[in-house]
């Protein structure tokens, strides 16, 4: 008599749960689909671009930002310079080809 009872017990929390699972996958707020898509207005909040400053560009003033970056350009364009570069770092190979960084 017990194992019946608590067979039917069972079945009506399973019934129970399946019955709260398929109302909430009606819903369509609640649905995965409408959370795929976001709003424009949304999606500009959570994604802002910063603005480039072109004054400043080195293409404008032909300055380059970095101050080693010319440096970097002449280690790369020598063959044993840039291997040494990736192993030991750019300064270090730079100082032992063309001296004092």
């Amino acid at each position: 008599m017990k194992p019946l009872i608590m067979l039917t017990l069972l079945t009506l929390l399973t019934l129970g749960l399946c019955r709260r699972a398929a109302d909430r996958s009606i819903s369509a707020d609640d649905s995965p689909s409408s959370e795929a898509f976001v709003s424009k207005r949304a999606s500009d909040e959570m994604v802002r671009r910063h603005k480039r400053n072109y004054i400043y560009d080195s293409s404008v003033y032909g300055a380059v930002r970095d101050p080693l970056e010319a440096r970097r350009e002449v280690c790369e364009l020598n063959p044993n310079c840039d291997e040494l570069a990736d192993h030991i770092g750019f300064q270090e190979a730079y100082r032992r080809f063309y001296g004092p960084v």
